[in-house]
């Protein structure tokens, strides 16, 4: 679990005690490359933490797959319908790679949340900063030209570019594949 814990403590200086209680309402499962974790449509009762791998969420319009966000080592993903409301998700999570996860139930976590508050405080400053990142991306989209969205992109998920289909990181980055190809290019 150390790519978990080194995420976590990034975030929060969780206790070990904290920590342990955490792991020990955990369960590991590999999933191989192309699972889909989350449906859309669908309540889905657990938090996935990446120990190995990535993942990409998405939803669907019209046929045609948006990425919306990837998450990699160390980073949690989950269906936000459904933690936050026990409503189904709108969005899809997909491994791009086997991947090796930590599962918690969302009730655990919640239970968590309430027996200690270093748990409580590292959730509150994890979502704080994911509904950040959103918010930054959604304004970046009608702001700033592909190419700058492309640096942000390779700032903010370095080798990333080299994990994950080139069609899913143009989607991420409301371009065509063409431009993100084009872009691509002028950089080397």
């Amino acid at each position: 679990m150390e790519n978990v814990i080194h995420k976590i403590r990034e975030h929060y200086p969780v206790s070990d005690e904290a920590l342990q209680a955490l792991m020990a309402c955990m369960r590991v499962e590999i999933c191989p490359k192309h699972t889909l974790i989350v449906q859309s449509g669908a309540v889905d009762h657990n938090v996935y933490f990446i120990e190995e791998g990535i993942t990409r969420s998405f939803f669907l319009n019209d046929g045609v797959e948006t990425t919306t966000w990837f998450s990699q080592e160390g980073d949690i993903t989950f269906g936000m319908g459904s933690l936050y409301y026990n409503q189904p998700s709108v969005e899809w999570v997909e491994t791009l790679s086997e991947c090796k996860l930590y599962i918690i139930p969302i009730t655990k976590l919640n239970a968590l949340y309430e027996s200690y508050i270093d748990i409580a405080n590292w959730g509150r400053i994890v979502h704080q900063r994911g509904y950040n990142e959103l918010s930054h991306i959604f304004v970046e989209r009608l702001q700033l030209s592909p190419k700058e969205r492309y640096t942000r992109f390779m700032k903010h998920f370095p080798g990333l570019i080299n994990r994950a289909k080139l069609k899913y990181i143009a989607s991420f980055l409301g371009i065509s594949i063409y431009t993100l190809s084009r872009i691509r290019s002028q950089k080397s």
